[in-house]
């Protein structure tokens, strides 16, 4: 499973800022904040890493789903009882 991530929940634009926010366990709000002091200082650095980092990071949610998985139950595969055999009494 990958470490950084985005998340479906509580996103606002791509889930970036709410994936780091989880990784890290700080607020959403606080990683907003930060994020936008340093895009601000760093000339636009911080929207192209933003951009980047919503394209290539997978959501948690799917990594989840991979590794858990969510679809029906599937039934196994067993022997056919044949009842003329007798084999309880």
């Amino acid at each position: 499973m990958s470490n950084l991530y985005k998340k479906r929940q509580g996103k606002m634009l791509c889930g970036v800022m709410a994936g780091i926010s989880e990784k890290f366990g700080w607020d959403v709000t606080l990683v907003r904040i930060l994020f936008a002091v340093f895009t601000y200082f760093s000339v636009g650095f911080g929207l192209f890493l933003y951009i980047l980092l919503a394209v290539l990071l997978p959501y948690k949610e799917d990594e989840d789903s991979n590794r858990y998985g969510t679809g029906p139950r599937h039934r196994k595969e067993a022997e056919i009882v044949d009842d003329d055999k007798d084999w309880f009494f």
